[in-house]
């Protein structure tokens, strides 16, 4: 009795582990029998582990081509989303150089496997950090109302705060708004505009919008002509 009560204890347990395994197995299984496949895939590059006090001054792909192979219903579920290609600067070095892209650089899910990536590597350029102090001139573009003059454009704030590549700010005097219309305006405005980084690697640390001020005013009546004096006559 005592031998049959012990084989019949956590029955429901052991049944149901059983069961797990013998799924697990069958699912298994079953992958490696399915047919395998192959299919190419377009997704978003990213860059891990930039150098503290460095910036990427050059500009890299937004994304890259990959080959994956794995079971034919895997790959035809399969989300791009899911599939990321990294590259790792942890031990980049100021300058520029070339990184290798390799199959293992794709984060893809366990069953997919991927074959190959395309461009095999790109090409970056690692510059100092730096901030600089630069001027914000406003955009004004069109011609105000007939009769009417701009006659005075401010701004405020007047300066932004700026941070990029070393060299890129070494040439950089100042950035400015967005474009601001006076067309058909006879009377002064003010508007808020963004301010517009549109160096590569440059972006705004502060004054990312500035009020700008147009004070339009009536145009100078133009000076008549002088009359010439008449010839006499002999």
């Amino acid at each position: 009795m005592k031998t049959r009560s012990a084989l019949f204890t956590n029955l429901g347990t052991r049944l149901l582990a059983l069961a797990i395994a013998l799924a697990m197995w069958f699912g298994f299984s079953y992958q490696r029998r399915e047919r395998q496949s192959e299919r190419s895939f377009r997704i978003p590059l990213s860059v891990a582990n930039v150098p503290a006090r460095t910036l990427i001054a050059s500009p890299l792909p937004a994304a890259v081509d990959v080959r994956v192979r794995g079971p034919f219903s895997a790959l035809r579920q399969l989300d791009p989303a899911k599939l990321e290609a990294m590259v790792d600067l942890s031990q980049a070095s100021r300058g520029s150089k070339s990184y290798r892209l390799a199959p293992e650089d794709v984060i893809a899910p366990p069953e997919v496997e991927v074959l190959a990536v395309s461009p095999e590597e790109i090409r970056n350029t690692l510059e100092t950090a730096a901030e600089k102090t630069v001027a914000i001139v406003p955009e004004i573009v069109g011609a105000p109302a007939e009769g009417s003059q701009v006659f005075e454009v401010t701004v405020d704030p007047r300066t932004a705060r700026v941070v990029g590549p070393e060299s890129a700010l070494a040439r950089l005097t100042q950035v400015r708004t967005e474009s601001i219309s006076v067309a058909g305006r006879a009377a002064g405005f003010t508007t808020v505009a963004n301010v517009l980084a549109d160096v590569p690697g440059v972006r705004l640390r502060q004054a990312a919008v500035a009020a700008v001020t147009v004070r339009i005013a009536p145009a100078p009546a133009p000076e008549p002509t002088p009359e010439r004096p008449r010839a006499r006559r002999k």
